[in-house]
């Protein structure tokens, strides 16, 4: 889910304002075209390389967030293509511009109040039904079907982000829960980890390829429509794997 591209889900949310971080860039759709007369647009055209002096627009964006605060009823949305470096500097920026936060002190709010996924509020108003949270138990991540409640129906899946975990024993049971929550009449699931990049991501990869019948590579390209990922090379391994498992599954059917 790409919430910076959903328009009516972020109208739903009572979004006003929009800073995207990463305007220009690759997988970033958003402009004032795009967003229409309903959205106040500012775009920064920051790259997310160590080489980028993304300081001169600090004060800029400091000063439209705190407009866009100041104004009756307004609702900022800050995004980059991640959600994790070109726009969380900026929110810093603006918390130590305007409120005279310390560094430290501007990353700890920050860290407190951006995961969508603890929100249930937020969830319940652009419809989401279904939570599939890739890193169940895991530091940082809160979130259980106590947690959620009985408005969202919850699957865990406690996965390391790391080179030797074996989540290929969830590919399926991940992709059958997606796909029954996609089925139900008004059904809309959010897939998360910790970023967003790897392990969920690697989840939603299987999905596509087990029951859209997408080859790998087709898949990736359909995702990153949507959203950056980076799958460590252990999942990409084992998706490559599944690959070809069905590959030679479809072989042997149209032999038969």
């Amino acid at each position: 889910m790409c919430m910076a591209h959903d328009r009516h889900g972020l109208w739903k949310i009572g979004i006003t304002h929009i800073l995207n971080a990463a305007h220009g860039k690759k997988h970033c759709q958003g402009c004032h075209n795009f967003y229409g007369a309903t959205m106040d647009y500012h775009g920064v055209p920051a790259n997310d390389l160590p080489t980028f002096d993304i300081s001169p627009y600090f004060y800029p964006s400091a000063d439209y967030i705190h407009k866009a605060l100041n104004t009756p009823g307004a609702r900022i949305f800050v995004h980059c293509a991640v959600g994790v470096s070109r726009s969380a500097s900026l929110v810093l920026a603006y918390l130590m511009i305007y409120h005279h936060f310390t560094l430290v002190d501007a990353i700890r709010k920050v860290k407190e109040n951006r995961a969508i996924a603890q929100n249930r509020t937020a969830l319940q108003k652009i419809g989401i039904t279904h939570i599939l949270n890739a890193a169940h138990s895991k530091q940082g991540s809160i979130g259980d079907q106590s947690f959620y409640g009985s408005k969202f129906v919850y699957c865990g899946i406690p996965a390391d982000d790391s080179t030797h975990f074996d989540l290929n024993i969830y590919f399926r049971p991940a992709a059958e829960f997606i796909h029954k929550a996609l089925k139900q009449t008004d059904g809309k699931i959010l897939v998360h980890c910790i970023m967003g990049m790897s392990r969920s991501s690697t989840l939603v990869l299987a999905y596509l390829m087990l029951y859209h019948r997408l080859p790998l590579c087709n898949a990736i390209k359909k995702v990153i429509q949507k959203r950056a990922i980076y799958p460590n090379r252990n999942f990409l391994a084992l998706l490559l794997d599944l690959d070809l498992q069905l590959r030679r599954k479809q072989k042997t059917c149209l032999l038969l």
